[in-house]
């Protein structure tokens, strides 16, 4: 596709919490950026509303209309039926069980061509585009914020095993190295960003029950356990407190446990590490993976991948939304070309 047949797309992502929509081509560079806090409350139907009033407005800013966008790009934070655009759940607002959204965006929006996959698989595609897998494969992509997802993205293509969707790192099972009795757990509930806010909000109420106000996170949160979140535990770490560093050390050891694994299996030339628990930066979370990794991983595969951050930032699913429309329209081009070849 030339630069002067490029169609106006759109790229949507739908998390839990926050709701974003752009206007692009899918050449890496967005046009037109809006976004939204989400009302977990409002459920779905307060989403779908929120969409059919963010569109016009980004047509706007552009003087375009609506019949100008020739295909949509979804990244929805949850299980999805790529092929019939169906959602299967979201963990964090109602309303969306087997919700057709590619259906309701045809007739809603009017735009014909609709792609939908999970968020983690859209981020991790648009890395591999643009960001920082590109010329990797296979590419490894991992989203570390509330919960835990992943992507494996296969020579630029995202890659969904049989068809319900790949690489849902977050659900692997791992050993908790802290548990006496060698508990098994989830990664999700171990080192998302969800889980390490979580551990510290109750060492924190166990301290205020034995009349201990002095934890370091403690006070980072004017002593309410309620607001500690994780960049308060990665502040206290850096700053030396030892619960901290043992609460932050535990998710990177169950991160590094899972992606050991993952290496083992797959064998990516490069994994990318991306979410807001990521950006608790290189000595604290980046290089203590690594090393763990370098200990650890089947020693044949110990200098076959690297692991860096992500590239794109709070847009990524945006991008990667919007590299899903542009897919569709090549493979419409793709397609119509086929039917009109002489036999």
């Amino acid at each position: 596709m030339t630069a002067t047949a490029q169609p106006l797309l759109l790229g949507i992502e739908i998390g839990g919490t926050k709701l974003q929509l752009g206007l692009g081509r899918g050449d890496g560079q967005i046009l037109a950026l809006e976004r939204r806090t989400i009302e977990p409350a409002r459920g779905a139907a307060g989403i779908l509303g929120q969409i059919s009033e963010i569109v016009p407005i980004l047509l706007s800013r552009i003087e375009i209309t609506q019949a100008s966008v020739a295909a949509v790009g979804i990244g929805f934070g949850g299980p999805v039926d790529a092929n019939t655009g169906v959602l299967t759940k979201s963990h964090q607002v109602a309303g969306w069980d087997q919700f057709p959204l590619a259906e309701w965006v045809r007739a809603n929006l009017q735009i014909p061509l609709v792609s939908i996959q999970n968020d983690a698989d859209t981020a991790g595609l648009a890395e591999a585009r643009f960001g920082a897998g590109v010329g990797f494969s296979p590419l490894l992509y991992v989203t570390i914020g509330s919960g835990i997802g992943g992507g494996l993205i296969l020579d630029g293509q995202i890659y969904r095993g049989s068809g319900a969707g790949a690489l849902e790192i977050g659900h692997l099972w791992i050993v908790d190295r802290t548990s006496s009795d060698l508990d098994i757990v989830k990664l999700e509930d171990v080192a998302s960003g969800w889980a390490i806010a979580t551990a510290a909000r109750n060492y924190a109420e166990r301290q205020i029950a034995d009349g201990l106000t002095q934890w370091k996170v403690l006070q980072l949160a004017d002593g309410h356990p309620s607001r500690i979140n994780t960049a308060m535990v990665a502040e206290a770490a850096k700053a030396g407190d030892q619960e901290a560093s043992f609460i932050l050390g535990k998710a990177v050891f169950a991160m590094a446990h899972a992606l050991n694994q993952a290496i083992t299996l797959l064998a990516p030339h490069r994994i990318i590490l991306g979410g807001g628990v990521s950006l608790i930066g290189e000595e604290y979370w980046f290089g203590p993976i690594r090393n763990q990794l370098n200990l650890n991983v089947f020693p044949p595969f110990r200098s076959t991948f690297d692991v860096v951050p992500a590239a794109l930032g709070e847009d990524v699913v945006v991008h990667g939304g919007l590299a899903l429309a542009r897919d569709a329209v090549e493979n419409q081009r793709g397609s119509q070309a086929s039917e009109i070849r002489p036999a």
